[in-house]
């Protein structure tokens, strides 16, 4: 019996150790997986071995630790989606938390506002950026849980910031702002380029129609009735209707250069000739006033490649605009090779100059250094911006100098 019984101890304590030794192996297994799991071993995988204990658990383990990979990929990629739709997005992104300070970036802002991110990061975004009125906006938008936009200026710039406040899905408290900053400086100026040109051709037409409708008033009141009057209303009555009809005429013109519905077809063109054409359409005014009107084209310019029409235009505008502000001396056409070009034309006269620092505004809109000295001689202001652009639309530059009391010297460098 003591022989039986020590056996049965035996075979009991041979089987809790090879039971203990094995539920160890579990053990060592599981703890080995779970440390895998914790340091980012998502790959890992094990197969279900039986329907219940340890296998069980190390099998639910392995589908957990198989969603949470296929969770985190598709939270990389969309990561990298969102990456580079900030990063290629032309508008300046801020991710600002609830503190206000600066969490992250596009490369656009950098750009725009000629920061680096690392200067900034983590601080607050009003006070790095000092953009009057913007500290206010951010409080706005988060008082009033809105987007808000604005337009503030900065460093000689316009931005566009929009505000957005967001919340925490969980706490549902304020959590921060995505803030957006978009250069609107071009189409600010458009919009006050816009607003100058109609102030502009509402001046410009108003005062022959009030001159018109002055003479016309006092026809009707009885001056018909003198014929040396009648004859003298009359003609400042056709002079200012032919201003507001050539007024009409170059707005029309300069429209349609600048959206580009001009063609150009550019050929051999015979400069002499062509300067002969547009000087002889002067030689009559320029005789009246005692002045000349030359051309002086060296062999090297006798061809250019240029649109006739176009290059007949620009002569005829700047040869007008010569002509009619010169008193003594006159006007010379001279073409010469230059440096990098095949010919530089230069139409110079003795007239009576600009001051300098009116010189670079020179092709603007309406620009006139004297306004009443122009009108007087049926300038419309619209001469020189039709010459810039067709000039432009040929694919050459234009300079211009210009010293009162001794002329003015446009060239033009053709390629």
């Amino acid at each position: 019996m003591i022989i039986w019984a020590i056996t049965a101890v035996s075979l009991i304590f041979v089987y809790l150790s090879v039971r203990g030794l094995l539920l160890y192996r579990r053990f060592s297994e599981l703890d080995e997986f779970v440390e895998d799991l914790a340091r980012g071993g998502l790959d890992r995988r094990y197969y279900l071995r039986g329907k219940s204990g340890f296998s069980k658990v190390l099998y639910n383990l392995s589908i957990f630790a198989a969603n949470v990979q296929e969770q985190t990929r598709e939270n990389e990629a969309c990561n990298n989606r969102l990456q580079v739709l900030l990063k290629n997005i032309p508008d300046g992104i801020i991710l600002m938390d609830a503190k206000g300070r600066v969490r992250s970036l596009n490369p656009a802002f950098e750009d725009l506002l000629h920061l680096r991110g690392n200067s900034i990061a983590g601080k607050g975004l009003a006070e790095s950026l000092n953009i009057a009125g913007m500290g206010e906006l951010l409080a706005r938008a988060r008082e009033e849980n809105s987007g808000k936009k604005e337009t503030l200026a900065y460093d000689s710039k316009f931005i566009e910031i929009t505000a957005m406040p967001f919340s925490d899905p969980v706490k549902k408290e304020y959590a921060g702002q995505v803030v957006v900053f978009r250069d609107v400086t071009a189409d600010k100026r458009i919009d006050e380029i816009r607003k100058d040109f109609v102030a502009n051709v509402s001046h410009e037409l108003k005062t022959p129609v009030t001159a018109i409708m002055g003479y016309v008033d006092t026809l009707l009141d009885g001056a018909m009735e003198n014929r040396e009057d009648l004859s003298r209303f009359l003609k400042v009555i056709s002079f200012q209707v032919g201003r507001m009809d050539q007024l009409i005429k170059d707005l029309i013109e300069l429209s349609r250069i600048e959206f580009g519905a001009v063609a150009v077809e550019k050929r051999p063109v015979q400069l002499n000739e062509m300067a002969g054409k547009v000087i002889s359409l002067y030689e009559e005014q320029a005789k009246a006033k005692g002045i000349y009107v030359r051309s002086d084209i060296s062999d090297e310019c006798s061809t250019i490649q240029a649109d006739p029409g176009i290059l007949s235009h620009i002569l005829s505008n700047l040869l007008d605009n010569a002509v009619k502000y010169t008193e003594t001396g006159g006007v010379v056409l001279r073409a010469r090779e230059g440096d990098n070009y095949s010919c530089v034309l230069v139409v110079q006269d003795t007239g009576i100059g600009v001051p300098k620092k009116f010189v670079p505004r020179l092709g603007e809109r309406f620009f006139r250094v004297d306004p009443s000295r122009s009108r007087e001689m049926g300038g419309t202001g619209l001469g020189l911006a039709i010459v810039k652009h067709l000039v432009i639309t040929m694919g050459w530059r234009m300079h211009i100098d210009s010293d009162p009391g001794r002329g003015t010297s446009v060239r033009i460098y053709i390629n």
